[in-house]
């Protein structure tokens, strides 16, 4: 009865913080002071693109989908709408006052990616909305047998990268945060001492933070700036990349891993500390899980099927999405025994209809020249310095950080800086792929402020550490991954024939 009570405790604790942050911004009608402030924002600079003086270098379709473009930035920022509404509005925008035409502004709802992100979401819902997800976590942490904080975290990062290839980088977090809490709960009562709040923020920061960032990025179906970029380049560059094919484009990233634990492990100095307890303790959680039922075979048997096809695409031809949607029907059979009410509230289908409306705003914005014509206004002062490609791409990297350190979202983070990364890599005569895939995956490890994405702030917001401590901790994090990528990744692409130029 007391460990039920205290898993409750576990997985509410944020949604109870946030859910008081919300209603304290609430004005007396129960309305977020936010998000009526992004709804009024939002339609203001809507409006004043749309009806305003001509811009130059805009067509009027331009300047208004422009408009939409600002109109869908700010709106996920304030969060002033559901995701949901947001994803449906915005080609609903487009056409109404860009006068393009439906199928073009909805095109992203039929293509091969967003149903690749919806079968993916279906199959997250069976990790989070069973006990299959947190049973593979806790049997491999448990495999571990140590108190030491340093095997622990071992553990919970190689459980982490067990789920990591069917679940996005939010799911995930909300799947271990309850996890790491509950092993950080066998310290209560030591919260004082120096090393206790080391090892909880350590714990907090890196397995429902950091980790699933980490391995979001290497997986395409686990980071949304990966579906979206997939999505663009299929769809404006006729480039192709399967699930395989981006496991392959992105190998070298792997390397990341150990150097963000090795990092948590020096910044926090946790090489010799403990955990009393944690070797009883942890297979206690996963023995009151009870023992593996049928549905959570069926489940893992589903789950291994997709990810058999996926790797295994060139020769058997079946796209990626299909092959999605082909495991989420295969999981609902009636043999199956997994109940889909009981999934449903746990499969992101608000994020679905959001990546949608994503994914063709940004198709749109390249098809009538706003990209082109941002790509010109950051370039055309930068082409004065003849910098070589690699330099340039630092240059370029670190300068986008700026603007992509207030986007939380990485819906938002894809949809604004996607196209824009492959009008970039058009306009300067270098490779698209190798380009736009090292940009985006840079911007996707952005710890510089604990607001820039939302796993890094959900563990931060659970850790309860300073604003302070997390910009620190993550700003040696973020230059560190950046400058990794930039010269490991782009030597590996060039090596496998994707050259910066």
């Amino acid at each position: 009865m007391e460990k039920d009570i205290r898993n409750t405790k576990d997985e509410s604790y944020l949604e109870e913080k946030m859910k008081a942050i919300d209603k304290a911004e609430e004005g007396p009608a129960g309305i977020s002071k936010k998000s009526l402030f992004g709804i009024i924002l939002a339609f203001t600079v809507l409006l004043i693109i749309h009806f305003g003086p001509a811009i130059p270098g805009l067509r009027p379709t331009s300047q208004s989908v422009f408009g939409v473009f600002l109109w869908f930035i700010i709106c996920m920022v304030t969060d002033a709408l559901p995701a949901a509404i947001v994803g449906l509005a915005t080609p609903l925008l487009m056409v109404v006052l860009g006068n393009v035409k439906i199928p073009a502004a909805f095109k992203a709802f039929t293509s091969d990616v967003f149903f690749l992100a919806a079968g993916a979401f279906i199959i997250a819902g069976i990790m989070m909305g069973t006990p299959l997800g947190k049973r593979i976590a806790l049997t491999i942490v448990t495999k571990m047998k140590s108190n030491r904080v340093t095997r622990i975290l071992v553990g919970l990062g190689v459980a982490d990268i067990a789920v990591g290839g069917v679940m996005p980088t939010v799911s995930e977090s909300a799947l271990f945060l309850p996890v790491a809490k509950s092993i950080g709960r066998l310290m209560d009562g030591k919260e004082h001492l120096p090393e206790v709040k080391r090892i909880n923020t350590a714990l907090l920061l890196q397995t429902p933070g950091l980790t699933p960032l980490f391995t979001g990025v290497l997986i395409l179906t686990s980071h949304f700036p990966n579906i979206i970029l997939a999505g663009a380049l299929k769809e404006s560059e006729g480039i192709y990349i399967s699930w395989a094919k981006w496991f392959w484009l992105n190998l070298p990233l792997w390397g990341l891993l150990p150097i963000m634990f090795i990092y948590v492990y020096w910044y926090f100095d946790l090489w010799k500390l403990e955990i009393p307890g944690a070797t009883t303790e942890i297979p206690k959680m996963k023995a009151e899980l009870g023992k593996i039922t049928w549905p959570e075979i069926w489940g893992l048997i589903c789950v291994g099927t997709g990810l058999f096809l996926w790797i295994t695409e060139q020769w058997h031809g079946i796209q990626s999405g299909m092959v999605a949607l082909m495991v989420a029907a295969l999981l609902f059979m009636p043999w199956g025994g997994i109940d889909f009410k009981k999934v449903n509230k746990s499969i992101l289908w608000d994020t679905l209809m959001l990546l949608g409306g994503a994914i063709s705003l940004g198709l749109v914005l390249y098809d009538v020249g706003v990209v082109q014509w941002l790509s010109n206004l950051i370039l055309d002062p930068i082409k004065d310095l003849n910098l070589s490609p690699l330099p340039l791409l630092f240059v370029l990297v670190f300068a986008m950080h700026i603007p992509r350190a207030g986007v939380v979202s990485a819906v938002a983070m894809g949809s604004a800086f996607v196209p824009l990364t492959i009008g970039m890599a058009k306009a300067l005569g270098i490779g698209v792929v190798p380009f736009t895939l090292v940009t985006i995956n840079c911007l996707s490890y952005a710890f510089f402020l604990p607001i820039s994405i939302t796993a890094f702030l959900i563990a931060w917001s659970a850790s309860g550490a300073s604003g302070w401590t997390a910009i620190r901790f993550g700003t040696g994090l973020t230059i560190i991954s950046n400058v990794y990528v930039i010269l490991v990744q782009t030597a590996w692409l060039s090596l496998i024939g994707y050259p910066l130029k």
